[in-house]
């Protein structure tokens, strides 16, 4: 009686073994899977396969080699998520899949418009991520009366990295007393933003044509200095998590002095 216990619960710890197919909310697994994982046990209740995500520093810490050629992995590191394999003949992780990186839209940082005496030191400041290609983007500068174009301001560059991976540039154009107002436009045409300064109005032509631009809320007169701007302030870093103040000193070129952008 003994010995047959002892074959039963032999037979009972090994039935792995003994058996070529795994099956996890199944009950007959694929002759061809070592493994088979059916979705869902109940035909309501669903999910998927959830492989090890590590970052850059966790990956490098498996000691993985030739052996183990075909291991599986998800990378998340900073704006990176792939799904990787390990080649162990060639002893490198490749990618198999990778998440596209979303990169946010630049947007308007900072302008200048009017001042005492004549009008001088006007631009307008784009910022956004570092690295960000400002090719093909333009402001297309529009007149509140009638709301047709009166200029473009074609950009270039690229923004660079002035803290926590943001920046600006700065581009100086005549800009018109308001109420007026600009549009940011992309290389496909697409207006990512219509501001207008002094009161809001609906653009006839252009981009941002049929669209109605949204007042950013302060203005500057004949009295200005040359040397101030109307600025957006705040902590975030994307364009709504900031307000625009009154005229302060300009920053063109640089973050703004009550902007933290992280």
């Amino acid at each position: 009686m003994q010995k047959m216990t002892l074959l039963c619960l032999f037979i009972l710890t090994n039935w792995s073994l003994l058996t070529a197919q795994v099956g996890i909310n199944t009950t007959s697994p694929s002759d061809a899977a070592v493994l088979d994982i059916n979705s869902s046990a109940d035909g309501t209740n669903y999910g998927g396969l959830l492989i090890p995500r590590v970052d850059l520093t966790q990956r490098a810490a498996i000691a993985a080699g030739a052996a183990d050629d075909g291991l599986m992995i998800y990378l998340i590191d900073g704006g990176t998520r792939c799904v990787q394999i390990w080649d162990g003949v060639n002893s490198v992780w490749d990618d198999v899949y990778c998440m596209p990186i979303i990169v946010a839209d630049p947007w308007i940082n900072e302008f200048h418009y009017d001042n005492n005496g004549a009008d001088t030191n006007e631009a307008v400041e784009i910022a956004g991520e570092a690295g960000f290609d400002l090719s093909g983007w333009s402001v297309v500068l529009y007149n509140g009366s009638g709301g047709i174009v009166y200029g473009t301001i074609s950009l270039s560059g690229t923004i660079p990295d002035q803290g926590s991976g943001y920046g600006t540039l700065a581009f100086t154009s005549t800009l018109q007393n308001g109420p007026d107002g600009f549009a940011l436009v992309n290389p496909s045409g697409t207006v990512i933003q219509f501001l207008s300064y002094e009161g809001s109005f609906t653009a006839t032509d252009g981009a941002a044509s049929g669209m109605t631009s949204v007042d950013v809320g302060v203005a500057e007169s004949d009295s200005t200095a040359a040397t101030e701007s109307l600025q957006l302030r705040g902590t975030g870093s994307q364009y709504s998590d900031f307000t625009w103040s009154s005229p302060a000193s300009s920053t063109f070129g640089s973050i703004n002095t009550s902007q933290t952008i992280n």
